[in-house]
């Protein structure tokens, strides 16, 4: 992550609204949402599945499906080649198409589906620089599609190239997507759970090369998880979000160590530890509430073990108990 104490974000998300549009109503799905995210840190999203984590990612990224919409709040981008950033959620599609895949990519949970199933793996993995440096004669491209396979650990690069999808195991399509996405050096990759498919071992291969590109390039990470322990092991900040707003942000070490919410609490208290073998895991009572549910004005009051009248009344207020720490809650 950069040293500068001052350093201008190359992110910032402020009050995002996402709201989903059905036959009998619309729904908030990510309820003003906001963050920065720093040049060259690995921020980590943490939150089990209908917190919003994907979905407020699909943004950045122009994703949404059309049942989804962003209907209040900004997500400034700025780079090098954007000076004065850009407002993600107002920009023209000229400019969403430049900055996609070049300056800002995402790498997804399963790769076989991401991957085109026709197409041979060296065409793939340069079809960013073909479109976004057509400048390039075609030579130069091969080439650095085999630097970007070698860098990602995979073993004779040029055999890779003439390969489809299928024939490559799942940690090897996933090195494949990673060097997909960091072609063309963007600035900011957004990796969606891209350890979950994976075994044990490769998973943490998998983790070591995302930091070590991070730390190489000076790339950013927003790096989307349900796993603190796998949060853990790569991110420099995390942020535990419920039911579409943020619960708790805080240095990893600081979650991991000393969290103050109750559901960052529950979270550390799920993971599987080996003095826990044969052992029922330990779980949160409850479930998140879909968008359709009635909401308190905290959402994770009805599974709150301190939840009061007042969690019931009024939206808990932002509380910084210390510097980078920040929580939402009654009952710090």
């Amino acid at each position: 992550m950069t040293n500068e104490p001052n350093a201008r974000p190359l992110l910032q998300i402020r009050d995002l609204t996402i709201s989903i549009r059905e036959e009998n109503g619309k729904y908030t799905a990510v309820d003003g949402v906001s963050y920065d995210v720093l040049p060259g840190e690995i921020l980590g999203v943490v939150g089990e599945s209908g917190c919003g984590k994907t979905v407020t990612n699909l943004a950045i990224m122009g994703l949404l499906p059309d049942v989804l919409s962003v209907t209040g709040g900004k997500i400034l981008f700025h780079s090098a080649s954007l000076p004065g950033g850009i407002d993600l959620v107002r920009c023209t599609q000229e400019q969403r198409r430049n900055i996609d895949g070049n300056e800002i990519s995402m790498i997804y949970q399963e790769p076989l589906t991401s991957l085109n199933p026709l197409l041979r793996i060296g065409r793939q993995v340069g079809e960013s620089l073909r479109i976004h440096h057509p400048e390039l004669p075609e030579a130069e491209v091969e080439s650095r599609v085999l630097k970007s396979l070698a860098e990602v650990g995979l073993p004779d690069p040029a055999a890779i190239t003439k390969m489809f999808p299928h024939q490559l195991s799942g940690g090897m399509r996933q090195r494949v997507m990673i060097a997909m996405a960091t072609i063309c050096r963007p600035k900011l990759m957004i990796a969606d759970e891209p350890t979950t498919a994976l075994d044990v071992t490769v998973q943490a291969q998998v983790l070591r090369l995302l930091k070590h590109i991070s730390r190489k390039h000076g790339m950013s990470i927003i790096f989307i998880s349900h796993d603190l322990a796998v949060i853990d092991q790569i991110c420099d900040r995390v942020i535990v979000m419920y039911a579409g707003r943020i619960a708790e942000s805080a240095p990893v070490e600081t979650i991991m160590r000393t969290p103050l919410h109750e559901y960052t609490k529950g979270l550390l208290r799920s993971i599987p530890l080996p003095s826990m073998k044969g052992a029922d895991l330990p779980a949160i009572k409850g479930h998140v509430p879909s968008t359709k549910e009635c909401r308190e004005p905290c959402p994770f009051a009805p599974r709150c073990p301190k939840a009061t009248e007042i969690c019931r009344q009024q939206v808990p207020p932002r509380v910084e108990p210390a510097a980078g720490h920040v929580i939402y809650c009654h009952h710090v």
